[in-house]
């Protein structure tokens, strides 16, 4: 997903970079506690969905990173 991220200013793209992270890590906390504390089965299907989110939240933070530090905001 491209955005468009010269009509933001670095607050906003620091609040929606800071906004991924958290969903980030919210997102791994509650995998990791479906794989270590439960006992349910989880198919593949849900692990590549997982993993999707995962990579999709990665790339926009990388992204958004990658543009401040090239825009020099």
């Amino acid at each position: 997903m491209r955005l468009d991220y010269r009509t933001k200013s670095r607050c906003q793209l620091e609040a929606e970079m800071k906004r991924l992270q958290r969903d980030l890590e919210d997102l791994e906390e509650a995998i990791g506690f479906d794989l270590i504390n439960t006992s349910a089965h989880i198919s593949g299907r849900q692990v590549q969905k997982d993993e999707a989110c995962l990579s999709e939240l990665r790339e926009r933070i990388d992204a958004i990173r990658k543009f401040l530090e090239s825009a020099n905001m």
